[in-house]
């Protein structure tokens, strides 16, 4: 990201984006609620990068390949907003992921940078130690086949 003079209506846009992030994480319902909050805050060629998944484009993939596989993993997936800051149009915030895997609690911090386009996020990088995760899936066996079954849906839907 390269500094950038912030104007006070841009400002106003990454306030409100941050909000929806905000209101969105705190405790989402179901995968299909989280998604229906997103979608409208995203341009229909979203692209979205993060650790441990191939680059996804688009609201559908968004529903089908993030928000589902996540909340089938981590039904009580939440988090809460702990700083952001915006540089024109690029906004970032920092976050801390909360869930449970099996019965396994875990934390994750994480921070994800979001470019805006007419006020809509039109890409998405998250930047995160995905440990934290690996390691309740791994002390909770029973969460093995279900995520196996997320790991090779995602490697089959990438390679299409």
């Amino acid at each position: 990201m390269t500094a950038a003079a912030t104007t006070a209506a841009e400002l106003g846009t990454a306030e409100r984006w941050v909000a929806a992030f905000a209101e969105g994480w705190r405790a989402p319902e179901s995968a299909d609620a989280f998604a229906d909050h997103f979608e409208p805050w995203f341009t229909e060629d979203v692209r979205m990068v993060q650790p441990q998944l191939p680059a996804l484009v688009g609201k559908r993939a968004f529903r089908e390949r993030f928000a589902r596989p996540l909340f089938a993993l981590v039904p009580d997936m939440h988090a809460s907003v702990r700083a952001w800051a915006a540089s024109g149009d690029d906004v970032l915030i920092e976050f801390v992921l909360e869930g449970t895997i099996g019965r396994r609690r875990f934390r994750m911090p994480a921070v994800d940078r979001m470019t805006l386009r007419d006020g809509l996020v039109c890409e998405r990088i998250a930047y995160f130690d995905p440990t934290p995760l690996v390691r309740a899936v791994a002390l909770s066996p029973r969460s093995w086949p279900l995520f196996l079954r997320l790991e090779i849906r995602q490697r089959l839907a990438s390679a299409r």
